[in-house]
């Protein structure tokens, strides 16, 4: 065999082996998936790294090749999750024909892709026959800072209740941090300086304090992540045009809701329970808004300077709704060292309690059922969510007494829900969501980070094959959650794959402008959780903002526009962050 190439491996897979077979389109999967193709000893190669484009078949696939991408990647991100070879930004001939046998191979960090069949081979044995290696991870998989891993090995300490903090809470604020924007958090914030904070009145250098924080800390994360590309969903179009529409409808929506309740008693409900609202669509909120505020300003249509009382009503819900939840002071997971633990310690001993066992015979037989179902999931959530990751969540670690750590993992929305979009409407998947409690051992990872998108980044990667308890919980649409016996996990994991096929093809079914504004009216429904605690979605008004439909199609549905618009506005500028201060 002949080596024709080279990448980033999604993770230390080993060897794999298969058939090339191209990939370009959405009607290529549904020809696959309706015809009799041995997908099991598949290899897929496609232009970019966009999950929903595969998602049917990432089950079955023996590897995925992708000609651009990264390790944080959706793609990666899932292949990880299905421990399905892939390999990131490969460098290949231009054309390469149908049937040709691959080898995929992960060494030291890098991925080789070779043509023929392996010496000790008959021939193609497809992804069953990849040997699975551990090694040490490539450089690309650490925060590209060169701090203290962020594996936590202490409970958070209690501050007095009488602290005030408010003055280095803002010297913090206004701190800047290293190269990716970390800084240490150093205060210890109780509840009632948490009340002072929350209650402060926002001027307008306050305002800017925390647009120059939150622009300094989202800028460097763009440039860790890909590039925004699907095969399915048109994405900076759509991205463009849902952050426009959250600065134009945002503020009177979040005017609308807290005229019903504010927003910290909303934060303060959110925490009594996992996968009520996650916390990066709180996140969201006011990253997406001045994300949108910053595109009108690169497309001329907005100074700085303007619609300032807009711009505080919404950085001003933001904040205190992310001090109530958060409860500790931080305002992401970044401030807090890549962590967030919202949830009190009663609810994640109440959620560790459920937990199996995943160790012998019984045990190991129920690990590979979390995977499967966790990959499930996660594909069926990027897909539900138009080539997004907001529909899952990772959050903590929490501290146990023993020494050990839980991930609480939510799976949002996978049916009819509070976001009522239209797609979903008539799914029937068997559960509303699902939570999954994750225990391990710190000691297994030399670096842990959850970023400010929820995504858990290990070293080594694979988080859970470390993981030696679990629980997992189904939520129904009532509100009510059950434990689920590993023996039950199965379920879920078929019925998810019919709802995921069943969305998949209606998807397909739409034209490019159809597939823009679904995806579009998914981000811009960010409120919609928030309005549902509230008891505020029908005071709310949900269409689009004719000032956002007056921006397409044109520009906005110009992919190479909308990425110059967008990728402009928010990295290739000359501030140190991405948001420009409003004086």
């Amino acid at each position: 065999m002949s080596t024709i190439g080279k990448g980033v491996p999604a993770y230390p897979f080993g060897r794999a082996d298969g058939v090339l077979r191209n990939f370009r389109s959405p009607d290529d999967v549904i020809d696959a998936m309706d015809s009799d193709s041995d997908l099991e000893t598949t290899i897929a190669l496609v232009d970019s790294g966009g999950t929903t484009f595969l998602s049917p078949l990432l089950a079955r696939l023996a590897g995925v090749v992708c000609r651009t991408g990264t390790l944080r990647s959706h793609l990666a991100i899932v292949s990880r999750e299905f421990e399905l070879p892939c390999v990131l930004g490969a460098d290949l001939p231009e054309i390469l024909a149908d049937g040709t046998a691959l080898v995929l191979e992960a060494v030291d960090g890098v991925a080789l892709v070779h043509a023929g069949v392996r010496d000790d081979d008959t021939g193609p044995g497809g992804r069953h026959r990849a040997e699975a290696t551990r090694a040490t991870a490539p450089a690309e998989t650490r925060a590209a800072h060169a701090g203290p891993a962020a594996v936590v090995t202490a409970e958070p300490t209690e501050a007095p209740a009488s602290a005030d903090v408010t003055d280095p809470w803002w010297d913090y604020v206004r701190r800047v941090g290293d190269d990716i924007g970390v800084k240490d958090f150093d205060l210890v914030v109780g509840p009632e300086a948490l009340d002072r904070l929350i209650a402060e009145p926002l001027d307008d250098q306050r305002l800017d304090d925390l647009i120059g924080h939150m622009g300094r800390a989202f800028k460097p994360e763009m440039t860790r992540r890909s590039g925004f590309t699907s095969e399915l969903f048109p994405m900076l179009p759509y991205m463009a045009l849902s952050m426009v529409e959250d600065f134009h409808s945002y503020p009177a929506r979040v005017a609308a809701i807290e005229a019903v309740m504010p927003a910290h008693e909303i934060g303060r409900r959110l925490r009594a329970a996992p996968n009520l609202a996650s916390p990066l669509w709180i996140w969201m909120v006011g990253y997406h808004y001045l994300c949108g505020r910053e595109c009108l300003i690169k497309m001329g249509k907005l100074a700085p300077d303007e619609r300032i009382e807009d711009v505080r009503t919404v950085v001003d819900f933001w904040r205190r709704l992310t001090l109530a939840h958060r409860g500790d002071g931080t305002l992401d997971y970044k401030d807090a060292g890549f962590t967030n633990r919202y949830l009190p310690a009663p609810v994640v001993e109440d959620l560790v309690a459920g937990s199996s066992v995943l160790s012998g015979s019984a045990g190991e037989d129920s690990l590979k059922l979390l995977k499967r179902l966790n990959a499930t999931a996660s594909g069926y959530t990027f897909l539900y969510f138009c080539e997004s990751r907001v529909g899952t969540c990772d959050s903590g670690p929490y501290p146990l007494g023993d020494g050990r750590r839980v991930i609480v993992r939510d799976f949002l929305s996978l049916g009819p829900s509070a976001w009522d979009y239209p797609w979903a409407a008539d799914l029937k998947p068997p559960f509303q969501g699902i939570t999954m409690a994750l225990t391990f051992d710190p000691a297994a990872f030399s670096y842990f980070e959850i970023n400010d998108w929820g995504t858990t980044f290990t070293e080594p990667d694979q988080l859970l094959s470390s993981v030696t308890e679990a629980a997992v919980y189904g939520h129904a649409p009532d509100g009510t959650r059950r434990r689920l016996d590993p023996g039950e996990w199965e379920e879920p994991i078929v019925e998810l794959g019919k709802s995921h096929v069943a969305l998949y093809r209606r998807f397909m079914l739409m034209d490019r402008r159809e597939r823009i504004f679904a995806a579009t009216r998914m981000y811009t429904s960010g409120l919609r959780p928030f309005a549902a605690v509230a008891g505020a979605t029908g005071s709310v008004d949900w269409d689009f903002h004719p000032d956002t439909l007056a921006l397409y199609p044109d520009p906005l549905d110009d992919d190479a526009v909308a990425a110059e618009i967008f990728g402009g506005a928010l990295v290739a500028n000359d501030m140190p962050g991405s948001f420009s201060p409003i004086r």
